[in-house]
């Protein structure tokens, strides 16, 4: 008997470890993030938050400040949209995906990436982006009367800036 139990316990060893060992290899190593699937993250969140679109609205603050308060709506139109083809936001996007895969987790990517993909979020970025073009007018006339009292001497500069 104890001869067979021997032999038992030896067969058992001898299974046993490989299948432990094979066991052991089937788990996976822990998966490290490279910079581009982080970038690429990065740039999912940016287009999912519509960063592109606000930034090449944006060009409206130059098309307010540059051009007479009388030109046609058509002109400022047109030129806030040449603004953006020529200086906009596929200059720039590189960049801000650099900034956000430095700056944020992977973890981090993810969590902000499915909070701008609920209804809730995006319904604010949408309301904050009409927002902006609702009151396009009303800051085309305060940036132009801030310009025309500015340029007349009626706003205050602190004289250590004229020198």
């Amino acid at each position: 008997m104890k001869k067979s139990s021997l032999i038992l316990v030896t067969c058992m060893c001898l299974f046993a470890y490989p299948a432990i060992a094979y066991t052991e290899q089937d788990v996976p190593a822990p998966i490290t993030v490279t910079a581009k699937s982080k970038k690429q993250l990065a740039r999912e969140l940016l287009v999912e938050l519509g960063i592109g679109k606000q930034y090449d609205l944006f060009f409206w603050n130059s098309v307010d400040i540059g051009v007479h308060r009388g030109s046609k709506k058509e002109f400022k139109i047109w030129l806030q949209q040449t603004m953006a083809r020529l200086a906009g936001w596929k200059y720039v996007e590189s960049q801000y995906v650099t900034r956000f895969a430095t700056t944020f987790s992977e973890e981090e990517l993810q969590e902000l990436l499915v909070l701008a993909k609920k209804p809730l979020m995006k319904k604010l970025l949408r309301s904050q982006i009409q927002a902006y073009e609702d009151t396009g007018e009303k800051r085309a006339g305060l940036l132009w009367k801030f310009w025309e009292d500015y340029n007349d001497g009626n706003v205050g500069t602190p004289p250590n800036f004229l020198n």
